[in-house]
């Protein structure tokens, strides 16, 4: 098994083990992937309006989700070779200002055809964010530390997602939280370029060979690994992509409470991303937590779907399953970079997960849009424990992968 140790070898990658921990750094680049996350959550809050502005229905809808993370899938690798190549400050500032500039594209013509164009280059810039911040954050971190500071990193999705749910009902409409997302990502896009020094950009930026890209591309454990976090997100994203149109259905909340509930819900997810840092930073296996994770919420899946449950009950469930899902990401995004064959393979390794990351994106709302529309939420429960086992069977493997 790779130590997180080993990854402290390569200069462009990762600290010496005696660098001094630069917090303001790491907490910028922090705060920029829970402002990229904003544009995650502000999808799902706003479908209900969106069906009455465009007069889609669900399973067109679920496009304004499920094109973000397309771009991701097909972009992922390649986002790790421009973060290799061109320096990871530099493209997580590039990533954050095509990220603002094309949400507030977006309401300059609300239409259908242009939301979906504009959220085509949003996803082009997330997903430059999402494989240039865990690689600066790799690079400033002493591996003493990496863990916990992984652990951190990992909320950004669920503070991110939750808070978009909170501000949609709040600003009054979609158009409004789009623009103000929009605007928090050029700011922080600033800060980031301001803050986070020459100094403290990758040292030495390379272009890997097309060998390095194999190696990574083929070696087991990183593959994986992406497809344990692929299946995660056929289970979390089919899970979060409805939630407010499920609570709103299953346990008559306006759409302002359903927006609450889901904030609360997915902001849940973060006390499972924590406990992941936690469980590592102790020597727990990966493949432990994911194989625990994926069982347990396998179960809590089925049961939130299929059996009947008043208002506080049916929530306080969705909090439950979040709050247990959350060590999944937490889990991958910290392994991610140890199971790179080189650590200056490092960004490769993130790219990868990120496209395994971004095809359960893909395939989860998409899948539950046209299942439910033969079988209704009972639909969402079956597609979480058939991928339950699905997630088991791929910790196993990557258990074997691991340890060889």
């Amino acid at each position: 098994m790779k130590s997180p140790n080993n990854l402290a070898s390569s200069t462009s990658t990762a600290p010496s083990t005696t660098a001094r921990l630069d917090l303001l750094a790491i907490a910028l680049v922090i705060i920029a992937g829970v402002i990229s996350a904003l544009h995650v959550g502000k999808a799902p809050i706003a479908v209900p309006q969106m069906r009455e502005e465009f007069g889609r229905s669900l399973a067109g809808l679920s496009w304004v989700m499920s094109v973000f993370p397309i771009v991701g899938l097909i972009g992922g690798l390649m986002a790790g070779i421009l973060v290799q190549r061109q320096g990871d400050r530099r493209m997580l500032v590039i990533g954050l200002t095509i990220l603002g500039a094309a949400s507030l594209a977006a309401v300059m013509e609300p239409s259908f055809p242009w939301l979906i164009a504009t959220r085509i280059v949003e996803g082009l810039g997330f997903v430059l964010i999402v494989v240039a911040a865990p690689s600066v954050l790799n690079r400033l971190t002493p591996p003493a530390r990496r863990s916990i500071v992984f652990g951190i990193w990992s909320c950004f999705m669920g503070a991110g997602i939750s808070l978009s749910m909170l501000l949609g009902p709040m600003l009054g409409g979609w158009h409004a939280l789009w623009i103000v997302d929009g605007a928090l990502a050029l700011i922080i896009a600033a800060a980031v370029a301001l803050k986070v020094s020459v100094a403290a950009a990758s040292h030495t930026p390379t272009a890997p060979s097309s060998r390095d890209i194999r190696s990574v591309a083929l070696s087991p454990a990183p593959v994986l690994l992406a497809l344990a976090f692929g299946a995660y997100n056929l289970q979390f994203f089919a899970f979060m992509s409805f939630l407010p149109s499920f609570l709103m259905e299953r346990a008559g909340l306006t759409l302002a409470q359903a927006g609450i509930a889901a904030a609360v819900t997915v902001a849940a997810n973060m006390i499972g991303n924590l406990l992941a840092g936690w469980c590592l930073q102790r020597g727990v296996r990966p493949s432990m937590l994911l194989t625990l994770t994926f069982v347990i919420n396998g179960v809590l899946g089925l049961i939130i779907y299929l059996a009947p449950f008043g208002a506080w009950l049916l929530i306080a469930l969705c909090v439950l399953f979040s709050a247990i899902a959350g060590i999944i990401p937490g889990t991958c995004i910290a392994t991610a970079p140890r199971t790179a064959p080189e650590a200056r393979l490092a960004p490769l390794s993130l790219g990868v997960l990120m496209q395994g990351n971004y095809l359960g994106q893909v395939v989860g709302p998409v899948m539950l849009g046209v299942l439910m529309g033969a079988w209704g939420w009972t639909a969402a429960g079956l597609q979480i424990g058939v991928t339950a086992v699905l997630g088991v069977v791929l910790a196993m493997g990557f258990q074997k992968a691991w340890r060889n």
